[in-house]
């Protein structure tokens, strides 16, 4: 399996495609603290996406995001639970939509506090965690950290530049992660997402879009590969999952 005794700690598990990372993580044989700032949430999307089986790979926590301590708990209690962390991946954070002319300095703080805040409050003590453990044996890398943002904070599409704004943030944070620990065998990567074929996407992208766009599942096995230490060759990259917009 790709992760196999691998733990993770996932923040986003109850969003729109964070049940097939979910399942996908346990499926190839991860350890999961599902993170949610209601443990009722948490353990929800734990009983309704995993059998009785898999639920066993996977325990619910509480944590706000936004909140440095809450954040730096979830880590410390996956390391309490599992020995270890050797992945964060992060789904997290529901930003405002707003063209620029109409928007306020309260619109660009909403998006740097959802996106910048949140990826910085977990991936942090995730890398003191990384740093502080030893090499899983064979291991090419002691721990990953994948964040997803999005095409907007390459390309901001009308109305979407302060939530690009802010994700272009968390690219960064990746980045610098990257570059500050390559040595340390620290991995760090931003997924960014094109279109996602969701639910919610029906309302926003035309029929062409729709059937061109990501699948959360394709989202989900990126997630799981850049999560690996097989993925451990790919390194301060922000990694297109362009939704197949080659044009």
């Amino acid at each position: 399996m790709l992760l196999e005794g691998d733990a993770i700690v996932l923040a986003g598990a109850t969003g729109r495609v964070g049940g097939a990372t979910l399942a996908t993580l346990v499926r190839e044989g991860a350890r999961v603290l599902v993170l949610s700032r209601s443990i009722e949430r948490a353990q929800a999307a734990i009983d309704d996406i995993l059998d009785d089986a898999e639920s066993a790979a996977a325990a619910p926590f509480a944590a706000d995001l936004n909140d440095a301590v809450q954040s730096a708990a979830a880590v410390a209690a996956c390391v309490e639970r599992f020995g270890r962390i050797d992945a964060m991946v992060s789904l997290a954070g529901d930003g405002r939509v707003a063209r620029l002319a109409e928007s306020s300095l309260d619109d660009l703080r909403a998006n740097l506090a959802a996106f910048v805040e949140t990826a910085y409050n977990l991936a942090l003590p995730a890398l003191r965690a990384m740093l502080a453990q030893s090499y899983r044996p064979g291991a090419r890398s002691r721990g990953r950290i994948v964040v997803v943002t999005a095409g907007s904070s390459k390309q901001p599409a009308p109305g979407r530049g302060l939530f690009g704004i802010a994700k272009a943030g968390v690219n960064v944070l990746m980045q610098a992660i990257a570059r500050e620990h390559k040595a340390d065998g620290i991995v760090a990567n931003a997924l960014v997402l094109g279109g996602v074929a969701t639910a919610a996407a029906r309302d926003y992208l035309s029929a062409e879009d729709l059937a061109a766009a990501a699948t959360p599942q394709e989202v989900a096995d990126a997630l799981a590969f850049l999560a690996s230490d097989r993925g451990s060759g790919v390194n301060g990259a922000l990694v297109d999952l362009n939704a197949r917009e080659v044009d």
